[in-house]
């Protein structure tokens, strides 16, 4: 199943002085680069990167790699207008189009959106690599320990996907970064809104969904907020309250994204969420927080969410429970693209 880089998005260092090339398409390659390090490894041999010592690094949360030693290593060919800051790459019979500034890109002449757009640093156009690895059919790997991306050229079914079911339905080339995964929807309710919303979301992602529960349950003078002393606000006031959870999800390890929903309490997350959080391993998995609340925002809750796991965050969102489903797939789609 392949994966995709989500809370850390993958982009290709385009040199402007780089001019048209071509080289033999190469299926079954497999391209590993490390952050800050000028070796890139080839079906396990290393070279350099270039003869500049160029590195792939990390700005601002985004990964970026020299895109010339990437394409001379799985075959391809690249254009660069100057004038009007358009990158051009073509693979095979497909050819994507993204410029500089510009959250618009082509597949084959078709329109889609970016998770960010084309930038030129230090004269280098980096260009977002998610898009691009799933037009032309790669697969890429993250491993937040070792700091690796790994890339390895697929093309049997990739490019099919993208062009056929796809845009049947949109004129907008989605990802299946999300669609292809193996999804979860776990949730913390005590008075339904949540609940309502975390089942509208399992449906429209089509995945599993796992109820939160206290081993203590919540009676309503536990949610008493007007009571000083009421259980949740106890809890909300002690950072190290970690309320006990009654059961436990049977196979964590075979998610790759999971949604996890909750109700703002006190402007955050109630600190049962924090015990789900310190329950399991996420890394290299896609989480995406989601909430309900009478007026609060989302932004605190996420903060104390990314503390606590090292994995792929993606935005999370505040819903209301009386959202059409059809809103709520929009939001999927858009997270997916």
């Amino acid at each position: 199943m392949r994966r995709f880089f989500s809370t850390i998005i993958l982009a290709i260092v385009f040199m402007l002085t780089f001019s048209a090339f071509a080289f033999g398409a190469e299926s079954g390659k497999t391209i590993i680069m490390q952050i800050d390090n000028p070796e890139i490894s080839v079906d396990g041999v290393n070279k350099s990167i270039d003869e500049n010592g160029t590195v792939p690094v990390i700005i601002s949360d985004r990964t970026f790699i020299p895109v010339r030693a990437l394409i001379e290593n799985i075959g391809g060919n690249a254009d660069w207008d100057n004038e009007t800051k358009t990158a051009v790459l073509t693979y095979g019979d497909d050819e994507i189009k993204l410029t500089v500034d510009s959250n618009t890109a082509y597949y084959n002449n078709i329109s889609a959106e970016l998770d960010a757009s084309p930038v030129i640093v230090n004269g280098r156009t980096m260009l977002p690599v998610r898009f691009i690895a799933e037009g032309f059919g790669f697969a890429a790997d993250w491993d937040s320990e070792s700091r690796t991306i790994t890339i390895s050229a697929q093309l049997t079914e990739a490019s099919t996907e993208l062009t056929t079911g796809v845009l049947e339905e949109s004129t907008v080339v989605q990802t299946n970064e999300l669609t292809d995964s193996k999804v979860l929807v776990a949730y913390f309710s005590c008075t339904g809104n949540t609940e309502e919303a975390a089942e509208k979301i399992a449906q429209a992602a089509n995945g599993d969904i796992f109820k939160i529960e206290a081993k203590i349950p919540y009676t309503d003078d536990d949610l008493n907020y007007n009571n000083d002393n009421c259980r949740a606000n106890r809890e909300q006031n002690d950072p190290d309250a970690r309320p006990e959870i009654e059961s436990i999800v049977d196979n964590m390890e075979g998610y790759d994204t999971i949604y996890i929903g909750y109700p703002i309490w006190w402007g955050d997350c109630p600190k049962i969420i924090c015990t789900f959080m310190e329950s399991y391993d996420f890394t290299n998995k896609t989480l995406i927080p989601f909430c309900t609340s009478g007026g609060s925002g989302i932004s605190e809750s996420e903060n104390t969410l990314k503390s606590l796991a090292d994995a792929n965050w993606l935005s999370g969102r505040r819903l209301n429970s009386n959202m059409a489903e059809e809103e709520i797939k929009e939001w999927i789609n858009e997270l997916s693209r």
